[in-house]
């Protein structure tokens, strides 16, 4: 499946740039696999993402209808991009879908996680008609999580954001040292949305690398204004 394919290559590309992304992935041409003291949180392969062990959750972010339309990515400028980037760590990975009821799919994904180590969190979000949520294991801040965005509507329907599959970095680089190189190397305007906190500044960004048959690929971005360890200690509140 190609959309698989690419994001196998694209995690290769992108996490295993960060000092610390050997401790939990494991990556293979075929696979891309997140997982802590054995325990897998996602597998993606070139038939299924596999959440937990037990399901396969790409059907989720395929759109209804299907669309057709689609742009590629050019591999070699995205080597050259991450070559001249500071890459700290993968942040997370993570989906993004329309929902009619946001409880029911959260009721699910909680079912999903009984019997696992894996715990699930809630950030408030900036929009009124989405709920951010993560799951993973906070207390081991570097340990990369996996992100369900649900925004209120139809059961399924298609936007320029949604649906997506999102690949979210921690770099050490500015925001204007960022937009310096993403539109070097990705394209001018680029970033598509910034999280500009008051006092602090751009703390993430984040662009459109791909539209694989209307499921668009997402690079989030953060900046060295970005405090990964506060994020997982003081703003994800346990569900």
């Amino acid at each position: 499946m190609e959309l698989n394919q690419t994001i196998i290559r694209l995690i290769s590309i992108l996490a295993t740039g960060g000092k610390k992304a050997d401790r939990f992935l494991s990556l293979s041409d075929k696979s891309a696999s997140l997982h802590l003291n054995k325990e897998s949180l996602i597998d993606v392969n070139e038939e299924s993402i596999l959440l937990l062990g037990k399901e396969d959750i790409s059907q989720r972010i395929f759109p209804v209808p299907e669309n057709k339309v689609s742009s590629c990515i050019d591999f070699n400028k995205l080597e050259k991009f991450c070559s001249e980037i500071d890459i700290v760590r993968l942040n997370h990975l993570g989906i993004s879908y329309g929902s009619s009821n946001i409880e029911m799919e959260l009721n699910h994904f909680k079912g999903l996680l009984s019997g696992s180590p894996f715990k699930l969190y809630e950030e408030k979000s900036d929009n009124s008609n989405q709920r951010w949520f993560f799951i993973g294991i906070k207390e081991n801040w570097e340990y990369p999580l996996f992100e369900l965005v649900f925004t209120q509507g139809k059961d399924k329907f298609s936007t320029d954001w949604i649906p997506h599959f999102q690949i979210d970095i921690d770099t050490n680089q500015s925001f204007e040292e960022l937009k310096a190189l993403t539109d070097k190397y990705l394209g001018q305007n680029f970033f598509g949305w910034e999280l500009d906190i008051p006092k602090i500044g751009v703390v993430l960004a984040m662009g459109k690398l791909a539209n694989i048959d209307g499921t668009k690929i997402y690079l989030g971005m953060g900046t060295n204004r970005r405090r990964t360890e506060y994020h997982r200690k003081h703003i994800l509140v346990e569900v």
